[in-house]
């Protein structure tokens, strides 16, 4: 620290040195500020201290206003969250969607050729009622879309075909959209869903057979299907048949030889 002597120096060569240039008034003013500032600061603490019970009393009351606002609100996020929707899945076999989810269009189930190498690998529901844009009807093309016939299902229930054979009918499907899921997924080799998740309809696994040339995926199809009233004609375009499951390349058990291969679409 500085000695008395030591301060009473540098205060006289600061006053000599206002005197010659005429700043006393401003130097005395710039070592007042620091002391101006520690001022500032304790009154504020002080302040602080006193008022600092009545601060956060007034904040938990504010609190305590908006969470009753909140939980009294009839739209409430959990509420909205409970009515979105919006899961989208195809019910095959069927023209009509579950409970609790909304029908977007039904129609007929479409696809390639079963003996063709090109064309589409996928199955679609078409609808009843298309549109049209331009078309030629004098030049012919090249890619095929036929109507789906069921194959010697086996498995089914037959009520929803008047207890008649579903060999060579035509397959309808529907596409539905959730009222309050908004994930879906066909899970196959089961019946009923996981934990947690909600079944819309099980039925069973289908495809092209085998050793055909033109290869489809896997879809679900209800297991009580219905037929498409003008399409029984046996005109072995795109086809469903059953799956099943080949020992070695699948673990038997669980799987088992010659046994339909079940699905479920779930959603959540």
């Amino acid at each position: 620290m500085f000695s008395r002597t030591k301060m009473a120096i540098v205060w006289s060569g600061f006053s000599t040195l206002a005197e010659q240039f005429q700043w006393r008034r401003y130097i005395k003013l710039l070592l007042a500020v620091p002391v101006l500032v520690v001022l500032a600061v304790g009154s504020y603490k002080m302040g602080l201290q006193r008022g600092g019970a009545v601060t956060m009393n007034a904040f938990r009351s504010s609190e305590s206003r908006v969470r009753r606002d909140i939980s009294q609100t009839p739209n409430s996020s959990s509420q909205t969250v409970i009515s979105a929707g919006g899961a989208i899945y195809t019910r095959w076999g069927r023209t009509e969607c579950p409970s609790g989810s909304d029908a977007v269009y039904s129609g007929i189930a479409g696809g390639s050729e079963h003996q063709h190498f090109g064309g589409g690998s996928n199955y679609l529901c078409l609808p009843t009622d298309p549109i049209w844009g331009r078309y030629n009807e004098g030049a012919e093309k090249y890619s095929k879309l036929f109507g789906v016939e069921y194959q010697e299902p086996t498995g089914i229930d037959l009520t929803n075909m008047g207890g008649q054979s579903a060999h060579d009918n035509n397959a309808p499907c529907v596409v539905c959209r959730s009222q309050t899921k908004t994930s879906v997924i066909m899970i196959p080799a089961r019946n009923i869903c996981y934990d947690d998740w909600t079944l819309e309809y099980a039925g069973y696994l289908m495809a092209e057979a085998s050793s055909h040339t033109g290869r489809t995926e896997f879809v679900c199809v209800d297991g009580s299907p219905e037929a498409d009233p003008a399409g029984f004609r046996d005109e072995n375009g795109a086809l469903f048949y059953n799956v099943e499951g080949v020992c070695g390349s699948l673990p038997c058990p669980p799987y088992v030889p010659r046994r339909e291969i079940t699905c479920a679409v779930c959603t959540k």
